[in-house]
């Protein structure tokens, strides 16, 4: 059997794309925690971390539900009763139907008021971005890719190659490269590495 068990070598970590996206999710977060600050300054009131909760899962009604035994005119309309309340919904009911999808689904847990998302590194959409080796070509091209890394390094490391002939040198070789970690124009160290993504296609 040529296939292996799956995630058995850990071959390449997307760190650029993690990161966005570990970004994205807590941006989501924050538009709750930012809608949760909007209610409170707009209803000149400060909510339990439990109404908090009911505010991000049910926004507009427990707005509604949560202002309509303060109204002073119980006979009069919506709009009067605000107005002698001194308070514009406008504001909340722009920002819930703008931003209330983004949030939707959205698993998060409270800290100090604030909203975040517990396990992030767990979540699919982060693990994604984690690639394992499929097969034995993958495992076997791996392990020698990083042999010959590990061994031009320290050649470098002892002035054995030439300054500026690194990317010289990976001509030779069919799965290594000269550069960042990341593989990205960024100021970290350049060295030798396996090129992951070429594995990944084995």
């Amino acid at each position: 059997m040529n296939t292996i068990e799956k995630r058995a070598t850990l071959i390449r970590v997307d760190k650029v794309s993690i990161e966005l996206t570990k970004k994205g999710l807590q941006n989501r977060a924050d538009l709750i925690s930012k809608f949760v600050e909007l209610c409170e300054k707009t209803l000149k009131t400060s909510f339990t971390d439990k109404e908090k909760i009911n505010l991000k899962d049910n926004g507009l009604s427990f707005v509604n539900d949560w202002i309509k035994p303060k109204f002073k005119f119980p006979d009069a309309d919506e709009n009067f009763n605000l107005k002698a309340l001194g308070m514009d919904l406008t504001p909340i009911t722009n920002y819930w139907n703008a931003n209330a999808k983004q949030w939707n689904g959205l698993s998060v847990e409270l800290d100090k008021g604030k909203f975040f998302i517990p396990n992030m590194d767990k979540l699919e959409n982060v693990t994604k971005h984690y690639h394992y080796a499929e097969n034995e070509r993958q495992e076997k091209a791996f392990k020698e890719a990083t042999e010959i890394c590990k061994n031009l390094n320290r050649m470098m490391e002892k002035k054995f190659i030439i300054d500026g002939k690194q990317k010289d040198l990976t001509n030779a070789f069919n799965f290594v490269r000269y550069g960042t970690q990341t593989n990205i124009n960024d100021h970290s160290e350049r060295k030798f590495f396996p090129t992951e993504w070429l594995i990944l296609k084995l």
